[in-house]
């Protein structure tokens, strides 16, 4: 009661307005906790409450900022789009929507405070694609020329980056700025997935998909992100990087020569079995021996679940990727000397212990992109940047009123 109580006063406490849409005291802290909650912080520091308030305004700024724009131009969410993208969600942190919404309530979390959160960014996702997208005007020539470009650049280096943007729009406020990306860098250091974070925190219109921007080439990159991408190994995540705009944390998944073909492209259909054994107890089992009795015959590849579970595995499945450059390291390198059919020794995982299994390799054609394939791609780039434009000139055009 006394928490209810409680909850009912931060309700009716004003903390600000946004062109007179309230932000109460309630909505600040529960957004701070869901921000608490997909860092994986359980106990927190005064300071790093602070640091998280201060990120929940922006963001719930933000949130009415986009919810408005979307009204005005009569784009509107449905409750299923919305309860569908709240089960998307839980699914990409491998949960049902009623374990996600169980979490939340542990951590003192009501479900309608991410339903608030999700629905500023499909709003935004709405007014991207219906008002900025058609504002988008690539001539044909510009995209003769970056046909041109990518071929005269054969053999330098293309990037697929994540981002997490954070945008400075009064630059008396950059510090705080800084201190909530270095405590996101501590975060993703600690092991919270870049993609938790980025959905979460970042302020870039790549937000929705997890911060991933794509392939870029260098050429395409804002200078100082630029310089610090060129430097990076594949996995590997910058600290804070400060631009005008704002800051960005970055991350490479993985980097390709353009129009080069390498052992990296390799085309790969790859099957997985996964075991929560231990090692040892895999061994004495002889539970390897056993599933290698099945390798270079078609079934493992066909009815790699039927064998699965035989063996006990807890998963048997196909991989998403069908790079072999985007696997780490380890896999990648044993995955490349293997016939078709045949698999690897177990490789430890963070579920547990995991034989990967080749059934298919091709090396592709180096093809240029045709005309729509570099329009498309085009497109996409420049309307990240003209929505990173359009959120700050709603902010800065906005009337905030801080209480």
């Amino acid at each position: 009661m006394a928490q209810t109580q409680q909850d009912l006063d931060d309700i009716q406490q004003i903390v600000a307005l946004v062109n007179d849409d309230v932000i109460s005291l309630y909505d600040l802290n529960q957004r701070a906790l869901l921000l608490a909650l997909f860092t994986g912080q359980n106990q927190i520091s005064p300071e790093q409450m602070q640091v998280l308030q201060r990120q929940a305004m922006n963001a719930l700024i933000d949130d009415r900022l986009k919810v408005q724009e979307s009204e005005e131009f009569e784009v509107r969410m449905s409750t299923a789009e919305l309860e569908d993208s709240f089960a998307n969600y839980a699914n990409q942190l491998g949960l049902s929507a009623e374990a996600l919404e169980e979490q939340l309530s542990l951590a003192g979390i009501q479900k309608q405070s991410l339903i608030q959160q999700i629905n500023g960014s499909l709003s935004w996702q709405g007014i991207v694609q219906g008002l900025l997208k058609p504002q988008v005007n690539i001539t044909d020539d510009e995209v003769y020329n970056a046909i041109e470009s990518l071929e005269s650049n054969k053999g330098k280096f293309q990037y697929q980056v994540s981002e997490i943007f954070i945008l400075v729009t009064d630059n008396a406020r950059r510090q705080e700025s800084l201190a909530t990306a270095n405590t996101i860098y501590e975060q993703l250091q600690s092991g919270v997935p870049f993609t938790a974070l980025a959905q979460q925190f970042s302020q870039s219109s790549t937000a929705a998909v997890g911060g991933d921007m794509g392939l870029v080439m260098e050429e395409n990159l804002p200078v100082e992100v630029r310089e610090k991408i060129v430097t990076m190994e594949k996995g590997e995540i910058s600290q804070p990087v400060e631009t005008e705009d704002g800051i960005y944390i970055l991350q490479v998944t993985d980097k390709s020569q353009i129009l080069t073909i390498t052992e990296d492209d390799t085309i790969i259909n790859v099957k997985f079995f996964l075991f929560e054994s231990t090692e040892e107890e895999l061994a004495q089992n002889n539970t390897f021996q056993k599933l290698s009795t099945h390798f270079g015959s078609e079934k493992i590849c066909q009815s790699p679940i039927e064998i699965g579970a035989e063996l006990g595995a807890v998963e048997a499945n196909e991989l998403s990727i069908n790079r072999i450059g985007s696997l780490p390291d380890q896999i990648k390198n044993s995955l490349l000397p293997l016939e078709i059919g045949y698999g690897t020794n177990f490789i430890e995982d963070p579920d547990g212990m995991v034989s990967y299994v080749l059934c298919e390799k091709r090396i592709p054609e180096v093809n240029v992109p045709d005309f729509d394939a570099m329009l498309a791609n085009m497109t996409n780039s420049r309307l990240q940047l003209f929505a990173t434009r359009h959120l700050r000139d709603l902010r800065r055009d906005a009337i905030i009123d801080f209480r």
